[in-house]
């Protein structure tokens, strides 16, 4: 099955997509090394986790 291209202002909103998760990540990863609650440090490793899948996800969304 063929994928259609993205068109530029659909490119432009998963670019923004991109910018906002990676900022999203940025911070927990920061977070992570203040947390002491092991349940919570948990949760922002998961979130890191997939928020980072998540990201390699656009980015080849961009690049198609």
């Amino acid at each position: 099955m063929a994928t259609k291209e993205l068109a530029l202002h659909e490119k432009l909103e998963v670019h923004e997509l991109v910018i906002l998760k990676t900022s999203c990540v940025t911070k927990a990863v920061a977070m992570s090394g203040l947390v002491q609650d092991d349940n919570l440090k948990a949760l922002i490793e998961e979130d890191i986790e997939n928020s980072t899948q998540a990201i390699d996800e656009l980015k080849t969304l961009l690049m198609s």
